[in-house]
Order: structure tokens, then sequence, then C-alpha cells
């Protein structure tokens, strides 16, 4: 299942793979991207209102979608003064999030990738959502590069 670490693995995976090959990002850049990374998940603070009593899993829900998502990271980003550059870094993020949410098996029956236009649910259908393999591969494939990284600043140094 891709929780949590799961996405934010991936997002530090490609911005580690891009920012060897290519010198696209640095550490802050990589940060904001794992950040975006988690912005559809915003629905989960519907859990607390859950626990409360209150279900406003309905309200929230758009925020799972890419749409929802780009409003989030717009209103994120204003917060910072290169508002630009940030709203890619999050959105760049959110997209990893979708590509892994994309393969799951959903029980819902998938995601609203083209919300408001169409309430169709899109979904591949290669991992189940209690398959924690995603998480353990991208944490070891994390680890790999991680070395590699420090290994190849070491080089360059040197």
């Amino acid at each position: 299942m891709p929780d949590w670490l799961a996405h934010i693995l991936v997002a530090y995976i490609l911005c580690s793979i891009l920012g060897i090959k290519f010198k696209v990002f640095s550490k802050e850049n990589t940060a904001i991207v794992m950040v975006g990374a988690l912005i559809p998940d915003i629905v989960k603070v519907g859990l607390l209102f859950d626990f409360i009593g209150m279900d406003i899993g309905h309200f929230i829900a758009p925020f799972h979608t890419p749409i929802g998502s780009m409003l989030s990271a717009a209103l994120f980003s204003l917060l910072f003064e290169a508002r630009k550059r940030i709203f890619y870094l999050l959105i760049f993020g959110a997209s990893t999030h979708f590509a892994l949410d994309f393969l799951l098996m959903h029980v819902s029956g998938g995601m609203l990738l083209l919300f408001p236009f169409s309430w169709g649910r899109w979904q591949l259908r290669v991992i189940q959502c209690d398959n924690y393999y995603v998480a353990l591969v991208a944490l070891l494939l994390a680890c790999v590069i991680y070395i590699v990284s420090k290994y190849y600043k070491r080089e360059e140094e040197g």
C-alpha cells in the first residue's frame, strides 16, 4: 500500500535521481517535493473529525483529486516569496502521489482523476491496498540512492 512513507520516499527517489543526473533538485527543492507528495492526503484530516463524530468526508474528498491538489498547492505556495517555483515543486510531488495511487486496487472503485468534469473512477489494479511491499522497496531503493548520492558528492569534492 503506498502509504505516507512510500509517497515521501518515491518523491525523494525521483528528486535524487534527477538531482544526480541533471543537477535539477537541491535539498530544499527535494523537501518541498516531498511535502507536495502528501498534499492529496489532506483528506486524512477527516479522520480527526470522524473521531469526534462529524462526517466531513464528502466535503474534503475533492482534495484527493488533481484539481483539489492544485488548489491546495496554490494556497500553500502563497506563503513563500518564490511562489511559482514552490507551486511547481508541490505539484510535482502531488503528481508522484497520484502516480502511486493510480496503481492501487481501490476498494471505493478508484480515484476521481477528472473531477469535477467526470465522476468516473480510475485505477490500474496493480497493487492491493494492504500490500506493504511498495513501502519496503521504496525504503530500500531510497537507502541505495542516498548512499550513491553521497558517493558522487565525495567524488566531486575530492
